[in-house]
């Protein structure tokens, strides 16, 4: 595995008992690439996700990260679908305690700058219950950013939240990608979501999760408006090809149990 490969599965299966849930699946994630994992529920994403993390172990195949084995809590970053911020400290709290587990000692400008990256100058001293459920998520976001792992992991990171403040965090994610160059991956049910943060979109069949569509995402990462990416003929080609590929991997095949 060379560096510039962040992730490596080859050959991945995940079994629970005796039912696959993900698998044979093999892919090479190149560092500084924003990898979207989409399909229908169940389908794998999230177990993928955790092999990534470390979280779990393979049936069978191996996971390489950094060219080594994944330890759950070394080595990535990680958001989930809730923010799971401890609510007895405040926003720079929650931030300052990542920055401490990792041994960072200049830590009130740090934890000024994560804060400042995802829109949050303005609230570190309010607790976390104080603030909307988006800027929470920019917390959670902020937090998995604060030890410089080359990787970072997103689990549905934005499926709770209104439509609006999900765009609004989708553009604030692409810009903190584009600026810090740190590999992602990001799993999703929405295909317009997997098209505007995506340099390349994985659609994952259904259970268990094979690779059904590996398409790289040929828009503009950087110097293009929200609005005007999102209003390209090749924006809209892309959903569609992305679209019809989650539903056609959708079909449970025949034989498989339910």
């Amino acid at each position: 595995m060379s560096s510039a490969e962040a992730v490596v599965l080859d050959g991945v299966e995940h079994a629970y008992g005796d039912v696959t849930a993900v698998g044979p699946v093999s892919l090479t994630v190149p560092a500084g690439e924003f990898l979207v994992l989409v399909g229908a529920s169940g389908c794998g994403k999230s177990t993928l996700l955790r092999l990534i993390a470390g979280f779990e172990q393979p049936t069978t195949g191996t996971v390489r990260t950094g060219g080594e084995a994944p330890v759950p809590g070394r080595g990535a970053g990680l958001v989930f679908q809730q923010p799971r911020l401890f609510p007895w400290k405040t926003v720079g709290g929650n931030v300052e305690l990542a920055l401490r587990y990792a041994g960072i000692t200049d830590r009130g400008n740090r934890v000024e700058e994560l804060l400042a990256s995802v829109g949050l100058h303005d609230v570190a001293h309010r607790r976390t219950w104080q603030i909307s459920g988006g800027q929470q998520q920019r917390v959670a976001i902020a937090r998995a950013l604060a030890v410089d792992n080359p990787l970072l992991l997103l689990d549905e990171p934005f499926a709770a939240l209104d439509a609006l403040t999900r765009e609004r965090l989708q553009e604030d994610l692409r810009r903190v990608s584009a600026d810090t160059g740190r590999t992602c991956v990001f799993v999703t049910h929405s295909v317009d979501e997997a098209v505007f943060l995506g340099s390349r979109v994985v659609v994952l069949s259904a259970r268990p999760g094979r690779v059904a569509l590996d398409l790289p995402i040929d828009l503009p990462r950087t110097g293009v408006a929200p609005d005007e990416l999102r209003g390209l003929p090749a924006y809209a080609a892309l959903r569609s090809e992305i679209g019809h590929a989650v539903r056609a991997a959708a079909t449970v095949p025949e034989g498989v149990p339910l």
